[in-house]
């Protein structure tokens, strides 16, 4: 697959089939992710593996944030709303959640660069990943407290994603995107 077919071709996937992903894969789907850039090639980055134990705590922690948050929104569907219901009981069935950690800043400019760091890593490594037939869904409940907690990160460092992986069970089509002619500003 060449990068413009992976580029134009990764999907969001939040249903997975129950195959496991080798731990070679995963270890070259995460070594993608620190060829990101990186202010200084400071590479500000961690890739925590959640095993079963967190990986419960996050998931009744992650019902309980959609039931008190976006599951309350009255015009959403009620097909969407049990869809996301049965994706937080247990992240679609992932073979594979990360944590992508960006690392407590050492100077001020650390606070801006780390986190955008961070996310080109994350970028890299769901095109690593769908090189592979590998999808999957970048989570910012991450970034919430209580995942904050349940993770263990150390005090000023941050998650960027929790990343749920694996391979597909289903793919839903393209979306339609706006113009590129619509996002470009030009200055004089």
């Amino acid at each position: 697959m060449d990068l413009k077919d992976a580029i134009y071709g990764r999907r969001t996937v939040r249903k997975f089939k129950a195959n496991d992903i080798s731990e070679d894969v995963v270890h070259e789907i995460l070594e993608a992710g620190t060829w990101a850039p990186s202010h200084g090639n400071n590479q500000p980055w961690e890739f925590w593996i959640i095993g079963s134990q967190t990986r419960k705590k996050l998931a009744e922690a992650y019902t309980q944030f959609m039931e008190n948050g976006p599951l309350k929104n009255p015009s959403l569907p009620e097909d969407r709303k049990q869809g996301m219901r049965a994706f937080a009981q247990n992240f679609g069935d992932a073979p594979l959640l990360v944590a992508v950690v960006s690392l407590p800043p050492v100077a001020p400019i650390d606070e801006y660069d780390f986190p955008m760091s961070t996310a080109a890593a994350i970028q890299n490594i769901f095109l690593s990943a769908w090189e592979r037939n590998i999808g999957g869904v970048w989570l910012s409940f991450g970034s919430s407290p209580v995942a904050q907690s349940i993770i263990g990160i150390p005090q000023g460092a941050k998650i960027s994603g929790i990343l749920a992986m694996g391979y597909p069970e289903v793919v839903m089509p393209a979306q339609p995107r706006i113009a590129v002619t619509d996002k470009i500003k030009l200055m004089p």
